[in-house]
């Protein structure tokens, strides 16, 4: 229009498109182009003829066609854009514009469809043409005269449009009528008996169909043989022809003009409607259709229909209907069935677009349906249309208040991931999965460590290490028994991203309460990972020693010099240490470690182990029989503990004798160094000769003191170093025993000291040793022990300050 107005104001006319190739076959005298449009790119179709007569007949009937074409408006019609007329090299030249359309031969070549598939599809290019042609014969009343295969166009949607309106007349046929002046165009294949013959008075008298009825009739034989006819003899090989249409074919075909069938009434054959004209008449009309029950039939019902019509055809129809609200969400899923068709770029221009308008709306019923179907589409997705259209409406999904969309949302992921950047994995989905890892609903916790799990290849060696044990183990503390089994079957399932240090000091401390879970199903995924890790630590174990032991080789002959340099038996005992021990300092360290290794022996082997560490909490009192009883058992192991203790003070040889070369715990053959500590430990352990006649006389007190101070919820050990006591004691944290066992370490065993005797026994000794004494020479010792037999009480609690004496009378540093 602008175009027009500024030829008429100024300069020449420009013609707003531009002329592209040309097609191999066109109708008439017609050369059909491809075009676009100057304004904004758009195809269309150009028709151009052109003659050096402005008055030639075939632009007498161009100029006929052009103006019919202008005033007829109808969906099976040639749809109209612009004409116009032209001089070019002293040519006249008329330029038609309509929309974009191609040959019909050409199209049932490309498509090349067989079977059931090519009469569905046929038919319905025949139902379009047939009521095409109604509309012109029965209520427009003209004659179109040259119904053929080049009269057929077909658009980008497979619909099939007539063209070719150069002989269109009134049924009338005034004196002018173009069908009589151009017959001629007309080949000889396409006339029927009364227009061969020009009989124009027969074509008036009949029916106003019957001449387009014939070319109706031409038309099926040139579809369904997809060549164009060379003769009439061609109308009788009806081999490709299907039966159900064949009766209607033959009256079209009628000699007598006025038997033809009319063509609304091949419009209402049974053939011709089959199921994809129902479908695409309903896709059509869906604005007043009750769409529920039609979607829920469609997915089934589109295996049958040809491909490309699904794609060409119904998609844009069902795209809109969704985008526009026409259709209900479910017809989401029929959707994707259509999209399955289509690959790559073609995906993306024709499905994409319609996807993300569509995550961009508020219906939550839409957004559930896209979301059930994403697995069918998004195999075709590229990772920038992904980030770039779907992600940001998707991402919404994470926070909605609707617990179903959350879950659709996370698990949607799963099919996104693979093609989504690391950049928008990490820094925005890590995100939204934890808070979903906490949220309140129980499965949307469990399939968010199950996600992880499932995306951890995705995000990165270094993202995975630094969140997916963290994530894991958070798992396993849930309340859901299946997150906590999502959470233990995830760590093994991502095993490769632990170290050994993590799975020792993280990883299996959490896991292991889970070994009492009292749900089977936790249990055993638990017991499962713990022998996966346990195969890693024990790699890592065999990594770690063969590693020292090549760096023990490495080192040389200086440390083979070094294990030589001990005693005589130090060399086998070095060669059977751990090789973890073999390349440890020495010096201070060296020394620390005998000790304490020494310590262990010996309490190892003695006669009582040493009692656990709750022992130390003293218990209540006892019965004062058992509580006499304890020195008894005390004495044997006082007995035996001296032999044990002899070696760590003895000499080298001595050392060399008692401790190579067996437990393996030697520090490069080197001597025990006693330092002032335990030298003073030792000290306390020495008593002066003189005192040992009286050993009886001060066992007995003892007892006697042992069961006050029992009954009165005292301790006698009160200045002794728990640890010492428990480490050279054999029997535990006891009120009596334990100053028999300390006192007695250095003195010979007595014999008479090893039976246990009861209470009643020592106080009797007791007595009759005051007697003996009392007649002896010795009477300046009498008054102890008459004390003793005198005052229980009094007498303990000096014989408590002598034993104290006897100690060494040091302080005890830890209050005790």
């Amino acid at each position: 229009m602008f175009a027009k107005l500024t030829a008429l104001v100024g300069g020449g006319y420009t013609f707003p498109y531009t002329l592209e190739e040309a097609y191999e076959s066109s109708w008439g005298q017609w050369t059909h182009h491809r075009g676009k449009s100057k304004d904004d790119n758009s195809p269309v179709s150009i028709f151009r003829i052109s003659a050096t007569d402005p008055n030639d007949r075939k632009l007498v009937c161009a100029r006929n066609g052009v103006k019919r074409l202008k005033m007829l408006r109808h969906p099976n019609l040639l749809a109209y854009k612009d004409s116009t007329e032209m001089n070019e090299k002293g040519a006249t030249v008329i330029m038609l514009v309509t929309e974009p359309v191609k040959p019909l031969k050409e199209v049932l070549k490309e498509l090349d469809l067989q079977g059931q598939h090519r009469d569905e599809y046929y038919s319905m290019g025949m139902l379009h043409m047939a009521n095409a042609v109604s509309f012109l014969n029965n209520d427009c009343k003209l004659i179109h005269g040259n119904i053929c295969m080049a009269a057929v166009l077909v658009t980008a949607s497979l619909d099939w449009k007539l063209s070719g309106f150069d002989l269109l007349s009134e049924h009338a046929l005034p004196p002018d009528h173009a069908l009589q002046n151009a017959s001629w165009m007309v080949g000889n294949q396409y006339k029927p008996a009364e227009l061969a013959k020009s009989e124009w008075s027969v074509i008036q008298q009949g029916p106003p169909w019957a001449v387009d009825a014939w070319g109706l009739g031409c038309l099926t034989q040139e579809v369904f043989n997809v060549s164009e006819m060379q003769s009439v003899e061609d109308l009788r090989r009806t081999e490709l022809m299907p039966q159900a249409l064949l009766q209607d074919y033959q009256k079209l075909l009628s000699s007598a003009p006025v038997r033809r069938l009319n063509p609304a009434k091949v419009a209402q054959s049974r053939f011709l409607n089959n199921r994809l004209v129902e479908v695409v008449a309903f896709m059509e009309n869906i604005a007043v259709k009750d769409s529920e029950t039609f979607f829920r039939r469609l997915p089934s019902i589109l295996p049958s229909i040809p491909a490309p019509v699904a794609v060409r055809k119904l998609l844009p129809l069902l795209s809109s209907a969704l985008e526009f609200g026409g259709a209900p969400p479910l017809a989401v899923s029929s959707l994707m069935v259509i999209g399955g068709h289509l690959e790559g770029d073609e995906f993306n221009k024709r499905v994409v677009p319609c996807l993300s308008k569509l995550f961009a709306s508020t219906d939550r019923a839409l957004r559930r349906s896209l979301l059930e179907t994403i697995d069918q589409y998004s195999v075709h997705l590229t990772t920038n249309v992904i980030e770039d259209q779907i992600y940001p409406q998707l991402q919404t999904g994470f926070s909605d208040t609707h617990a179903y969309i959350r879950e659709l949302t996370l698990k949607s992921m799963l099919s996104l991931a693979p093609k989504m950047s690391n950049k928008t994995l990490v820094t925005s989905v890590l995100k939204h999965l934890s808070k979903l890892q906490v949220d309140e609903e129980p499965s949307i916790r469990a399939n968010t460590t199950v996600l992880l799990g499932n995306m951890a290849s995705y995000l990165g060696d270094a993202t995975c290490r630094r969140v997916l044990l963290n994530a894991f183990t958070r798992a396993l503390k849930d309340v859901f028994p299946p997150a906590r089994i999502a959470g233990l079957r995830a760590l093994v399932a991502t095993k490769q991203y632990y170290s050994a240090e993590d799975v020792a000091l993280r990883m299996l401390p959490a896991v292991c309460p889970l070994c009492m879970d009292p749900v089977p199903e936790v249990r055993g995924a638990s017991l499962t990972l713990i022998e996966t890790f346990l195969k890693v630590l024990q790699d890592e174990e065999q990594v770690r020693r063969s590693r020292e032991a090549a760096a023990v080789e490495a080192g040389g002959g200086s440390g083979a010099m070094a294990g030589s340099g001990g005693a005589g038996g130090g060399g086998a005992a070095a060669g059977s240490a751990s090789s973890y021990f073999s390349n440890q300092a020495l010096g201070a360290t060296s020394s620390m470690l005998t000790w304490a290794v020494s310590g262990l022996m010996n309490t190892v082997g003695g006669s009582n182990p040493a009692a656990p560490a709750q022992a130390v909490v003293a218990a209540p009192a006892a019965a004062p029989a058992a509580a006499a009883a304890t020195p008894a058992r005390a004495a044997p192991a006082a007995a035996s503990r001296p032999a044990a203790a002899l070696p760590s003070a003895s000499s080298g040889a001595g050392k060399a004798e008692g401790w190579g070369g067996g437990d393996g715990w030697e520090d490069d053959d080197e001597n025990f160094e006693e330092d002032a500590e335990e030298l003073a430990a030792r000290a306390k352990f020495a008593k002066p000769a003189a005192a040992a006649p009286s050993r009886p006389a001060a066992t007995a007190a003892r007892t006697t003191s042992g069961a006050a101070s029992s009954s009165g919820g005292g301790s006698r050990f009160a200045a002794e170093d728990p640890a010492e006591a428990l480490a050279a004691a054999g029997g535990g944290w006891g009120d009596g025993e334990e100053a028999d066992a300390w006192e007695d370490m250095d003195k010979p065993k007595p014999a008479p000291a090893a039976a246990p005797r009861p209470a009643g026994a020592a106080a009797a000794a007791a007595r009759r040793a005051a007697r003996v004494a009392g007649e002896g020479a010795g009477a300046a010792a009498k008054p102890k022990l008459g004390a003793m037999k005198l005052g229980v009480t009094k007498v303990g609690s000096g014989a408590l300050g002598g034993s104290k004496g006897s100690l060494g009378g040091s302080e005890d540093p830890d209050g005790w």
